[in-house]
Protein backbone atom coordinates (compact mmCIF):
# COMPACT_ATOMS: atom_id res chain seq x y z
CA UNK A 1 0.00 0.00 0.00
CA UNK A 2 2.59 2.22 -0.03
CA UNK A 3 3.12 3.13 -3.50
CA UNK A 4 -0.95 2.95 -4.10
CA UNK A 5 -1.33 5.82 -1.81
CA UNK A 6 1.24 7.95 -4.15
CA UNK A 7 -0.29 6.82 -7.42
CA UNK A 8 -3.81 7.64 -6.38
CA UNK A 9 -3.01 11.40 -5.31
CA UNK A 10 -1.03 11.95 -8.69
CA UNK A 11 -4.04 10.28 -10.80
CA UNK A 12 -6.25 12.51 -8.97
CA UNK A 13 -4.54 15.56 -9.86
CA UNK A 14 -4.20 14.02 -13.79
CA UNK A 15 -7.98 14.21 -13.84
CA UNK A 16 -8.10 17.49 -12.53
CA UNK A 17 -5.85 19.01 -14.89
CA UNK A 18 -7.29 17.03 -17.82
CA UNK A 19 -10.91 18.47 -16.36
CA UNK A 20 -9.73 21.57 -16.37
CA UNK A 21 -8.29 21.40 -19.98
CA UNK A 22 -11.92 20.63 -21.35
CA UNK A 23 -13.79 22.74 -19.44
CA UNK A 24 -11.68 25.67 -20.35
CA UNK A 25 -12.31 24.69 -23.98
CA UNK A 26 -15.36 24.79 -23.54
CA UNK A 27 -15.80 28.31 -22.01
CA UNK A 28 -13.50 29.58 -24.72
CA UNK A 29 -14.76 27.49 -27.85
CA UNK A 30 -11.46 26.43 -28.51
CA UNK A 31 -10.87 22.76 -28.83
CA UNK A 32 -8.79 21.15 -26.26
CA UNK A 33 -5.08 20.19 -27.97
CA UNK A 34 -6.23 16.24 -28.37
CA UNK A 35 -2.66 14.64 -27.69
CA UNK A 36 -1.76 16.65 -24.58
CA UNK A 37 -5.16 15.59 -23.07
CA UNK A 38 -4.68 11.93 -24.07
CA UNK A 39 -1.57 12.15 -22.54
CA UNK A 40 -2.07 13.31 -19.18
CA UNK A 41 -5.37 11.13 -19.30
CA UNK A 42 -3.47 7.93 -20.23
CA UNK A 43 -0.78 8.99 -16.83
CA UNK A 44 -3.98 9.47 -14.78
CA UNK A 45 -5.74 6.01 -15.97
CA UNK A 46 -1.70 4.09 -15.67
CA UNK A 47 -1.34 5.93 -11.70
CA UNK A 48 -5.33 4.66 -11.08
CA UNK A 49 -4.50 1.61 -12.14
CA UNK A 50 -1.17 0.52 -10.36
CA UNK A 51 -3.54 2.11 -7.04
CA UNK A 52 -6.15 -0.55 -7.80
CA UNK A 53 -3.38 -2.97 -8.22
CA UNK A 54 -2.12 -2.72 -4.66
CA UNK A 55 -5.76 -2.27 -3.39
CA UNK A 56 -7.15 -5.20 -4.89
CA UNK A 57 -4.83 -7.44 -4.37
CA UNK A 58 -3.19 -6.76 -0.98
CA UNK A 59 -1.41 -10.19 -1.08
CA UNK A 60 -3.50 -13.26 -1.18
CA UNK A 61 -6.83 -13.16 -2.84
CA UNK A 62 -8.86 -10.40 -3.75
CA UNK A 63 -10.07 -6.96 -2.23
CA UNK A 64 -14.03 -6.42 -2.98
CA UNK A 65 -14.73 -3.96 -0.35
CA UNK A 66 -17.09 -0.89 -0.73
CA UNK A 67 -14.32 1.60 -0.78
CA UNK A 68 -12.30 -0.35 -3.16
CA UNK A 69 -15.17 -1.05 -5.67
CA UNK A 70 -15.38 2.89 -5.93
CA UNK A 71 -12.24 3.49 -7.14
CA UNK A 72 -12.17 0.58 -9.46
CA UNK A 73 -16.04 2.04 -11.39
CA UNK A 74 -14.02 5.34 -11.67
CA UNK A 75 -11.12 3.46 -13.77
CA UNK A 76 -13.46 2.00 -16.12
CA UNK A 77 -15.74 5.19 -16.55
CA UNK A 78 -12.54 7.34 -17.68
CA UNK A 79 -11.34 4.57 -19.62
CA UNK A 80 -14.51 3.63 -20.95
CA UNK A 81 -15.13 7.87 -21.35
CA UNK A 82 -11.66 8.36 -22.82
CA UNK A 83 -12.04 5.44 -25.91
CA UNK A 84 -15.57 6.62 -26.73
CA UNK A 85 -14.84 9.62 -26.95
CA UNK A 86 -12.05 9.14 -29.01
CA UNK A 87 -13.83 6.79 -31.00
CA UNK A 88 -16.51 9.67 -31.26
CA UNK A 89 -14.50 12.61 -31.41
CA UNK A 90 -16.89 14.51 -28.28
CA UNK A 91 -14.08 15.29 -25.67
CA UNK A 92 -17.30 16.95 -23.79
CA UNK A 93 -18.34 13.39 -22.59
CA UNK A 94 -15.46 13.25 -20.59
CA UNK A 95 -15.82 16.39 -18.46
CA UNK A 96 -18.24 14.75 -16.14
CA UNK A 97 -16.69 11.86 -16.38
CA UNK A 98 -13.17 12.85 -15.21
CA UNK A 99 -14.21 14.40 -11.80
CA UNK A 100 -16.62 11.46 -11.19
CA UNK A 101 -13.51 8.98 -11.66
CA UNK A 102 -11.66 11.61 -9.34
CA UNK A 103 -14.37 11.42 -6.32
CA UNK A 104 -14.16 7.41 -7.03
CA UNK A 105 -10.52 7.30 -5.73
CA UNK A 106 -10.54 9.98 -3.39
CA UNK A 107 -13.48 7.89 -1.33
CA UNK A 108 -11.08 5.05 -1.48
CA UNK A 109 -7.97 6.63 -0.74
CA UNK A 110 -9.54 9.14 2.34
CA UNK A 111 -12.46 6.24 3.48
CA UNK A 112 -10.41 2.94 2.80
CA UNK A 113 -12.37 0.15 4.77
CA UNK A 114 -10.04 -2.73 5.39
CA UNK A 115 -12.36 -5.80 4.27
CA UNK A 116 -10.74 -9.58 4.16
CA UNK A 117 -9.66 -10.71 0.71
CA UNK A 118 -12.16 -12.79 -0.91
CA UNK A 119 -9.62 -16.36 -1.45
CA UNK A 120 -11.68 -18.93 -3.35
CA UNK A 121 -13.50 -17.38 -6.39
CA UNK A 122 -14.28 -19.66 -9.79
CA UNK A 123 -13.69 -18.07 -12.83
CA UNK A 124 -17.11 -17.92 -13.20
CA UNK A 125 -17.78 -15.62 -10.17
CA UNK A 126 -14.82 -13.26 -11.24
CA UNK A 127 -16.56 -13.14 -14.92
CA UNK A 128 -19.15 -11.84 -13.40
CA UNK A 129 -17.96 -9.47 -10.97
CA UNK A 130 -16.01 -7.77 -13.69
CA UNK A 131 -19.19 -8.20 -16.48
CA UNK A 132 -21.04 -6.04 -13.60
CA UNK A 133 -18.23 -2.96 -13.20
CA UNK A 134 -18.04 -3.15 -16.81
CA UNK A 135 -21.80 -3.27 -17.06
CA UNK A 136 -22.15 -0.15 -14.29
CA UNK A 137 -19.50 2.06 -15.87
CA UNK A 138 -21.39 2.29 -19.15
CA UNK A 139 -24.49 3.12 -17.97
CA UNK A 140 -23.02 5.70 -15.80
CA UNK A 141 -21.10 6.92 -19.25
CA UNK A 142 -24.56 6.97 -20.63
CA UNK A 143 -25.95 8.82 -17.17
CA UNK A 144 -23.16 11.12 -18.27
CA UNK A 145 -24.19 12.02 -22.06
CA UNK A 146 -28.33 11.87 -20.57
CA UNK A 147 -26.87 15.16 -18.38
CA UNK A 148 -25.27 16.62 -20.99
CA UNK A 149 -28.04 16.32 -23.71
CA UNK A 150 -30.30 17.69 -20.79
CA UNK A 151 -28.02 20.70 -20.38
CA UNK A 152 -28.28 21.01 -24.45
CA UNK A 153 -32.13 20.64 -24.80
CA UNK A 154 -32.39 23.38 -22.08
CA UNK A 155 -29.92 25.60 -23.41
CA UNK A 156 -31.84 25.27 -26.83
CA UNK A 157 -35.29 25.32 -25.78
CA UNK A 158 -35.08 28.85 -23.16
CA UNK A 159 -32.69 30.41 -26.28
CA UNK A 160 -29.24 30.72 -23.54
CA UNK A 161 -27.28 30.17 -26.63
CA UNK A 162 -23.72 29.39 -24.34
CA UNK A 163 -20.15 28.20 -25.58
CA UNK A 164 -20.93 24.88 -24.22
CA UNK A 165 -23.64 24.31 -27.54
CA UNK A 166 -21.09 25.69 -30.09
CA UNK A 167 -18.50 22.74 -29.45
CA UNK A 168 -20.98 20.06 -28.63
CA UNK A 169 -22.08 17.94 -31.56
CA UNK A 170 -26.02 18.26 -32.44
CA UNK A 171 -28.99 17.41 -30.88
CA UNK A 172 -28.96 13.90 -32.98
CA UNK A 173 -25.65 13.34 -32.67
CA UNK A 174 -25.76 13.40 -28.70
CA UNK A 175 -29.04 11.72 -28.75
CA UNK A 176 -27.34 8.85 -30.91
CA UNK A 177 -24.33 8.68 -28.98
CA UNK A 178 -26.66 8.54 -25.91
CA UNK A 179 -28.71 5.19 -26.84
CA UNK A 180 -25.06 2.99 -28.19
CA UNK A 181 -23.73 3.69 -25.04
CA UNK A 182 -27.35 2.29 -23.54
CA UNK A 183 -27.12 -0.06 -26.18
CA UNK A 184 -23.65 -1.51 -25.19
CA UNK A 185 -24.36 -1.31 -21.83
CA UNK A 186 -27.42 -3.34 -21.85
CA UNK A 187 -25.17 -5.81 -23.60
CA UNK A 188 -23.18 -5.82 -20.78
CA UNK A 189 -25.91 -6.14 -17.80
CA UNK A 190 -27.15 -8.84 -19.45
CA UNK A 191 -24.77 -11.15 -20.12
CA UNK A 192 -23.72 -9.82 -16.24
CA UNK A 193 -26.54 -11.34 -15.07
CA UNK A 194 -26.68 -14.47 -17.17
CA UNK A 195 -23.46 -14.91 -15.76
CA UNK A 196 -24.53 -14.51 -12.58
CA UNK A 197 -27.59 -16.81 -12.69
CA UNK A 198 -24.94 -19.80 -14.05
CA UNK A 199 -21.95 -19.09 -11.48
CA UNK A 200 -23.28 -17.88 -8.27
CA UNK A 201 -24.24 -20.13 -6.05
CA UNK A 202 -28.06 -19.17 -4.83
CA UNK A 203 -28.51 -15.92 -6.99
CA UNK A 204 -31.02 -15.21 -4.73
CA UNK A 205 -29.75 -15.90 -1.34
CA UNK A 206 -30.84 -13.23 1.47
CA UNK A 207 -27.50 -11.39 0.85
CA UNK A 208 -28.06 -10.95 -2.49
CA UNK A 209 -31.53 -11.17 -2.86
CA UNK A 210 -31.44 -7.02 -3.27
CA UNK A 211 -28.69 -7.20 -5.02
CA UNK A 212 -30.92 -9.09 -7.60
CA UNK A 213 -34.08 -7.73 -7.72
CA UNK A 214 -32.60 -4.12 -8.47
CA UNK A 215 -30.34 -5.55 -11.20
CA UNK A 216 -33.13 -6.85 -12.55
CA UNK A 217 -35.66 -4.09 -11.92
CA UNK A 218 -32.74 -1.69 -14.25
CA UNK A 219 -32.64 -4.34 -17.02
CA UNK A 220 -36.27 -3.76 -17.54
CA UNK A 221 -36.39 -0.32 -17.57
CA UNK A 222 -33.18 -0.13 -19.74
CA UNK A 223 -34.76 -2.68 -22.21
CA UNK A 224 -38.12 -0.76 -21.92
CA UNK A 225 -36.06 2.52 -22.50
CA UNK A 226 -34.58 0.90 -26.13
CA UNK A 227 -37.76 -0.48 -26.81
CA UNK A 228 -39.58 2.88 -26.50
CA UNK A 229 -37.44 4.51 -28.84
CA UNK A 230 -37.19 2.19 -31.59
CA UNK A 231 -41.60 1.60 -31.35
CA UNK A 232 -42.42 5.08 -30.32
CA UNK A 233 -39.66 7.15 -30.90
CA UNK A 234 -38.86 8.01 -27.41
CA UNK A 235 -35.73 10.52 -27.16
CA UNK A 236 -35.20 13.73 -25.68
CA UNK A 237 -35.86 13.96 -21.83
CA UNK A 238 -38.21 11.05 -21.68
CA UNK A 239 -34.40 9.10 -21.99
CA UNK A 240 -32.91 10.93 -19.87
CA UNK A 241 -35.85 10.22 -17.33
CA UNK A 242 -35.54 6.53 -17.78
CA UNK A 243 -31.76 6.46 -18.14
CA UNK A 244 -31.26 8.25 -14.92
CA UNK A 245 -34.05 5.61 -13.44
CA UNK A 246 -31.93 2.82 -14.80
CA UNK A 247 -28.97 4.26 -13.28
CA UNK A 248 -30.27 4.90 -9.71
CA UNK A 249 -31.86 1.26 -9.84
CA UNK A 250 -28.20 -0.28 -10.63
CA UNK A 251 -26.73 1.66 -8.16
CA UNK A 252 -28.84 0.70 -5.23
CA UNK A 253 -28.55 -2.90 -6.00
CA UNK A 254 -24.67 -2.64 -5.51
CA UNK A 255 -23.64 0.12 -3.36
CA UNK A 256 -26.85 0.00 -1.61
CA UNK A 257 -26.27 -3.63 -0.44
CA UNK A 258 -22.49 -2.91 0.05
CA UNK A 259 -22.97 0.18 2.47
CA UNK A 260 -25.38 -1.44 4.49
CA UNK A 261 -23.31 -5.06 4.84
CA UNK A 262 -20.14 -3.25 5.51
CA UNK A 263 -20.62 0.27 6.80
CA UNK A 264 -24.03 -0.02 8.67
CA UNK A 265 -23.79 -3.57 9.80
CA UNK A 266 -20.24 -3.86 10.03
CA UNK A 267 -20.40 -7.14 7.70
CA UNK A 268 -18.30 -8.26 4.88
Amino acid sequence: MTLAIPAGIFACICYAISTFLIIKSLKTNIPVHARLLLGIALIGLGMHGCYLYYTLFPGQGVQLGVTAMTALFGFVLAASGTLVALYRHIDSLLAPAYPVAALGLLVSLVFNNEVIPITHLSSGVIAHVLLSIAAYCMIALALCQAVLLWIQNYQLKHRHLHDVLHLLPPLQTMESMLFDLISFGMVLLTTAIATGFIFVDDFFAQHLLHKTVFALSAWIVLWLLLFGRSLWGWRGMVAVKWTLTGFVLLTLGYFGSKVVLEVILHKV
